[in-house]
This record gives structure tokens, C-alpha cells and sequence, in this order.
């Protein structure tokens, strides 16, 4: 009776238009309970999306809640590679149209922790899923019934779906390796932008999140894939600093200045440094033009990180004179 009940609401949601809210919530909702058509009702969507289809709905409460537990599913149970990777690209998308940049929204605390989970995977945590995290979030999205949401500046965070970056293994397995993995960075990264944007609420906790896990970061070893997504994140939450204040140079020297520290190499050429040293520079700069009074400091710091000349590490120090 169960497996009848899943094939009925299977072809309900198959049935339903996707230019209008209940249609796009009940086969976001397939999407994850039918797994014997997931494939099918993720392409399903995914053609919306590329079409434009859904632009027509007007997202409400269940849509980003629907959508949201697809995203948890797909990273925590096992799905199959090209089902995670096509829940991934949709969650993207969507989040990155015009009409789903919407307040009056909460996202919760569990699922903000699974998708810092994906983003400060290790560089070998190919396949890794987050056990450790709770099968889902309970109570993902309701209603906030904040108006605060609506006042976000642009600047305080960019969007869309090629937002990210990174290379090394895939929280996946299976498939290109590379691309899964930028593909899974990206929509970790998304996620976070749009809670930032849309739920005030949540800016303080996410602004400490990055901080600690980039501090984490640079505590040694391969940075993780997700470093430069971050700060990436980062730089655009710098960019919408209003007055300078006390934390804008526990910023600096806590989490900014630090990652300058890794000295390791991938090979003789390619310091550990290199695979974030551009957002991390771009970071730097607007923190610094918003506060040249910090300027002094943060040259003081970078030259403690200059590499003794027995370690023979030229090609950081060419990044430091760069920088």
C-alpha cells in the first residue's frame, strides 16, 4: 500500500503544472521520495528551469522548504552521482532568480551546519557524506515575519549559479570529479549568500561560521576545495562593512592574516597559498580601504609569514610581493 501511495503522488507531481506554486512544490517533493524516478523528475524540473518556466511562481514558505530538503537528501543520503549533481544545479538556479530573492523565509540552524559541512570538506573527503549531522532538518523554513529581509543591500553578498570554485576530489564519487565538486561548492555557497541576504537574523552567526572555519583553514595542511569559496563570501560581506569597528581588525588578524601562513606545496611551483590567494587578496583590499588605519599591521603580519630561505619556497614569496 505504501509503494501504491508513492506511485499515485508520483504521477500527481508528473501531472502538475511547474508555472505555479503547488506543481513546483509537489515534484520538488517527488524529486526526493520517488527515488525509483528521481532522474525523471529532476529533469523535469531542471527544463523549467532552464526554460524559465518557473519564474511565472510566486515562491512561498513550502517551495524553499521542499527545495531545501532535496538539497539535505541529496547530500546526505546516497543518492546516485548524477541525481546529487542535477539536485545541485536546481537548487542553484533557482535560488539565483530574481523571484526567489525573497525575505519572510527561515532557514535553520541544522541545515546551515550541512552546508558548511560541504564547504570545509577535506581536499581527500571524496565520497564523505555528514554523518554525523541529523537525517534532516526538522523545521527547515517558516515563516519569519521579518520585513528587515527586504532592505538587504545588493552588495552585501553576490549570487548565482556559478558562484564557487575549487578543485581536488567530489563529495560525490563517481563522474567527473572536478566538476561535482565545483558544482557542490557552488551550491553551499549560494545557499549561504541568499540566508545572508534575505535573513538578517542569521548575519552575525553566519559572519562567525566563515570566521571559524576559515580560521580552521589555515591551521595547516591541504586547505579545503571550499577555502576559496568562502572567501569569496567573505570579501562580499566585507564589501556591505558600514563604519570601521573593533571586529573589522579581529577580522583582519584572526582570520584574513593567518591564511597567509600555509607553507606547504602541492609541487615545487604550486604553494598551498595559490589555490585561494586570489579572493583571499581581494578580501584584504576592501577590508583595507575600508580601514587604511590598518594598513601598517597587516604589513607587519604578512612579512612574519615570508618564508626563511632554507625552506626555498620562491613561488609564495612571488605571491606575497604580488600582494
Amino acid at each position: 500500500f505504501t509503494c501504491m501511495a508513492d506511485s499515485c503522488a508520483s504521477d500527481t507531481a508528473a501531472a502538475l503544472p511547474l508555472d505555479n506554486a503547488a506543481g513546483l512544490a509537489s515534484a520538488l517533493r517527488a524529486a526526493r521520495t520517488d527515488g525509483s524516478a528521481r532522474l525523471a523528475h529532476l529533469d523535469r524540473l531542471l527544463s523549467a528551469l532552464r526554460s524559465q518556466t518557473v519564474r511565472d511562481v510566486d515562491p512561498d514558505p513550502p517551495i524553499f522548504s521542499e527545495l531545501f530538503w532535496l538539497l539535505s537528501a541529496a547530500w546526505q543520503e546516497p543518492f546516485e552521482a548524477e541525481a546529487a549533481r542535477a539536485a545541485c544545479e536546481l537548487a542553484a538556479g533557482l535560488l539565483a532568480l530574481p523571484e526567489f530573492a525573497v525575505g519572510g523565509v527561515h532557514v535553520s540552524d541544522d541545515f546551515l551546519d550541512l552546508a558548511f559541512s560541504r564547504l570545509c570538506q577535506p581536499a581527500n573527503a571524496a565520497g564523505a557524506g555528514a554523518a554525523s549531522l541529523p537525517a534532516g532538518p526538522v523545521s527547515l523554513v517558516g515563516s519569519s515575519g521579518s520585513s528587515a529581509a527586504k532592505s538587504v543591500r545588493a552588495s552585501s553578498a553576490p549570487g548565482g549559479p556559478g558562484f564557487g570554485g575549487g578543485g581536488g576530489g567530489s563529495g560525490f564519487g563517481g563522474g567527473d570529479a572536478d566538476a561535482a565538486l565545483k558544482l557542490e561548492l557552488s551550491t553551499a555557497s549560494e545557499v549561504v549568500v541568499w540566508v545572508y541576504r534575505w535573513q538578517p537574523s542569521s548575519r552575525a552567526g553566519l559572519r562567525l561560521r566563515i570566521g571559524r572555519a576559515l580560521l580552521r583553514m589555515s591551521s595547516g595542511g591541504l586547505p579545503p576545495p571550499g577555502t576559496a569559496p568562502l572567501l569569496r563570501i567573505l570579501a562580499a560581506v566585507i564589501a556591505g562593512f558600514g563604519r570601521p569597528t573593533s571586529a573589522h581588525r579581529s577580522l583582519l588578524h584572526s582570520v584574513l592574516l593567518p591564511l597567509h601562513r600555509p607553507a606547504g606545496r602541492l609541487e615545487e611551483t604550486t604553494p598551498h597559498l595559490s589555490l585561494y590567494h586570489e579572493p583571499l587578496v581581494h578580501a584584504m583590499l576592501l577590508l583595507l580601504r575600508a580601514q587604511p588605519s590598518l594598513l601598517p599591521s597587516a604589513l607587519g603580519a604578512m612579512l612574519q609569514q615570508w618564508p626563511q630561505p632554507q625552506e626555498g619556497n620562491s613561488s609564495k614569496e612571488v605571491l606575497l610581493l604580488h600582494e
